[in-house]
């Protein structure tokens, strides 16, 4: 999965932060510190904006680039609300509505946008994981629907859903033997948002690593070969 980028929200317990993991050489920058039951993972505390930026620049270092692959950020909300407070701050203001003629929201899109690419452009892989909320929205006819969303500002959201090539809902489901199990649901529905660049890419998944490398392996292979078939489904 090495230079490929994935967008993971859902149901808090999911299993999110321990797929991600065990992504090849994964980094842990953890803005919301729930990493202490995942054994053997290499964890760093994010406590700002500054912080963030920091690794950043240490993540050009070809030491670092040889130590590793994969790049999470836990969470992307925490995170945009650091870059909300880094450029308020650097700018004097309280609240991003106190910057001068409504320019706040753009510095901190770009400030945040920047950010993330300039980590997919160093070739690492990238793991972006959020939460989930129902929210109320509504249509061109002014009818109100609900959908499952990431608890993401949503400008912050359209940045990570545009930078990743899969957005995957993860929630537990139950089985017809009335088990739980955690599915990731890779196909958007009117119910809730999820996606993929591959066009093979199956609706669902059982919820482990290997499911999720052998459905990018496989859709990469459909895409390669032309296939037209239906996308096979993974258990």
């Amino acid at each position: 999965l090495r230079g490929y980028s994935v967008f993971l929200y859902g149901r808090w317990k999911t299993g999110k932060t321990t797929i991600a993991a065990k992504f090849p050489k994964a980094l842990l920058l953890a803005f919301e510190k729930g990493y202490a039951a995942i054994p053997g993972v290499m964890a760093l505390p994010v406590n700002s904006w500054a912080d963030f930026k920091r690794v950043l620049r240490q993540l050009k270092e070809p030491q670092a680039q040889e130590i590793y692959e994969t790049i999470i950020i836990d969470t992307a909300d925490i995170a945009y609300d650091l870059c909300t407070k880094y450029i308020c701050a650097n700018n004097n203001a309280d609240t991003v509505s106190d910057i001068p003629y409504g320019k706040g929201y753009g510095m901190i899109e770009k400030e945040f946008d920047e950010a993330l690419r300039s980590i997919v452009q160093l070739n690492f892989g990238l793991v972006i994981i959020s939460h989930d909320t129902d929210k109320v929205f509504t249509d061109e006819s002014k009818q109100q629907y609900n959908k499952i969303v990431p608890t993401l500002d949503k400008r912050a959201n359209n940045i990570c859903a545009r930078l990743c090539d899969i957005i995957g809902y993860s929630r537990s489901v139950e089985n017809e033997s009335g088990e739980l199990v955690t599915k990731l649901f890779m196909r958007g529905t009117p119910r809730y948002e999820a996606g993929s660049r591959f066009k093979y890419t199956p609706d669902v998944i059982d919820f482990t690593y290997q499911n999720l490398v052998n459905a990018i392996a496989d859709a990469i292979e459909d895409r390669k070969s032309g296939s037209a078939g239906m996308p096979r489904p993974i258990s």
